[in-house]
């Protein structure tokens, strides 16, 4: 309810700073999303047994979330944009016993358009990144935002994307009054988790390059008592339009660095300790390739391929070759949701428009283990996690899933969505404790407000 509220008050004196201003402001511009989401889900993440032995779980929730965004024009180059957004489980909301309803500052940054005249545009606060098909890095769903400063030089056809971000910060302390001291954060000034990256861009009317190198500087790992995971991926991707009906891309990425894991161990006198592993080099591999075809006749039928792999660890190797997906957030699957990790995903859909305001796409997944390990292939990140049971690390078939979408625009502002996901777990589910793994069914149905 406080939350809410600071922002709320927060969002008054913004527009009421706007609205006062008249001057200075040239155009207001004020936007957003309501979006209602229904989840049913059967044996969904545990394909029918959980780690106890017990019936598996089955679901019915209904989650929503609300965005009202605000960008404000000050002068021909200078811009500031707001976004506030709020997300829940109906039943949750504020007034009742359990409220966790989360409410936050999605977006807030200023932009800088043609600095001192020149082609180069700089953002500075917290923002939304998204490149190329949301590989690595993406803003599908508004899931990833970033407090970051990214300047971009735009010499067509070149463009060239420079950013930096702050991910975890440290050197920050508060007041403890109970204790009468200042507590949390630490006392050395860099040691912050931090990303670094590069994109350059090549466009033309028919095909598009990039190349990118994306880094991570991890010297948060003791402060927050985890793995030190600091990754550099060096990639290239392009798409290409050889004839009008016919679209082809591809991406490869290949991650250096290094890694130390993090292990928790019984010390002498009978304590739970975490000590910290030898440091590993990182060496990954992930790619992602395919085309689609959209024919020429009624209901514009369109057929599209695409493989994804991303490569797993090795038993008894001195290297992390286990790919790390950054903030990859693409559907490979609605029921499955897997991790973009030790996993190659073929993928088929058929997509129809039966008319101008519907749409229906059959997908169908084959996945299977880079290498044959016992881990949780869900993607918990995702927003309704996907399959967690483990693996028995013996077989690779991870198995194949169907979903059927249909699209129903009611207007330009109003859609409905529904869908219908059902996985068939492959032999890598077979364990002692689930001989018979059941098949886990989700489906969704979705409406969705722009303004």
């Amino acid at each position: 309810m406080r939350k809410f509220f600071v922002l709320a008050i927060s969002a008054g004196l913004l527009l009421g700073i706007v609205f006062s201003s008249p001057a200075a402001v040239q155009h207001v511009r004020i936007g957003g999303e309501l979006r209602t989401r229904a989840f049913l889900g059967r044996y969904l993440r545990d394909l029918g047994v959980d780690d106890f032995g017990e019936d598996g779980v089955q679901e019915f929730f209904i989650r929503q979330r609300s965005r009202l965004t605000t960008e404000v024009d000050l002068t021909d180059m200078v811009m500031g944009v707001a976004t506030i957004e709020a997300e829940g489980v109906w039943g949750r909301a504020v007034g009742q016993d359990e409220a966790e309803w989360d409410v936050n500052l999605a977006e807030a940054y200023i932009q800088l358009s043609e600095i001192f005249y020149s082609p180069v545009t700089l953002k500075v606060g917290r923002q939304y990144l998204h490149y190329g098909r949301g590989f690595l890095i993406s803003s599908r769903e508004f899931e990833y935002n970033f407090d970051a400063v990214r300047t971009v030089f735009d010499f067509y056809p070149w463009t060239v994307d420079l950013i930096y971000s702050r991910l975890d910060e440290t050197n920050f302390f508060a007041y403890d009054p109970t204790e009468d001291r200042v507590t949390t954060g630490s006392r050395k000034a860099f040691d912050d988790r931090d990303l670094f990256g590069v994109n350059l861009n090549y466009s033309s009317d028919f095909w598009t390059m990039e190349g990118y190198v994306f880094g991570i500087r991890d010297a948060a790992a003791e402060e927050f008592n985890r793995a030190k995971d600091a990754p550099v991926t060096v990639g290239v991707r392009g798409d290409a339009s050889p004839v009008q009906a016919l679209d082809i891309w591809g991406e490869v990425s290949y991650q250096l660095g290094r890694y130390e894991p993090l292990f928790q161990v019984v010390d002498d006198e009978g304590f739970v300790v975490d000590v910290r592993g030898e440091s590993q080099k990182i060496r990954a591999l992930a790619f992602d390739v395919g085309a689609v075809y959209i024919f020429d006749t009624a209901w514009e039928p369109a057929l599209a391929f695409s493989y994804v792999f991303a490569s797993g660890d090795k038993e008894d190797s001195d290297k992390r070759e286990g790919f790390n997906p950054l903030w990859n957030y693409n559907y490979y699957g609605y029921a499955y949701s897997p991790r973009l990790s030790n996993i190659g995903i073929a993928n088929v859909q058929l997509s129809f428009i039966p008319s101008p305001a519907t749409l229906l796409i059959l997908d169908f997944f084959y996945y299977q283990q880079d290498r044959a390990i016992a881990m949780r292939m869900g993607d918990w990140r995702q927003d309704n996690g996907g399959v967690m049971a483990m693996t028995n690390g013996i077989d690779k078939n991870l198995g194949m899933e169907l979903d059927v979408i249909f699209e129903y625009n009611y207007s330009e502002d109003l859609s409905a969505r529904l869908i219908g996901a059902w996985f068939t777990p492959g032999d890598a589910y077979e364990t002692a404790l689930n001989p018979d793994p059941k098949d886990a069914v989700e489906g969704r149905i979705e409406l969705r407000l722009t303004f």
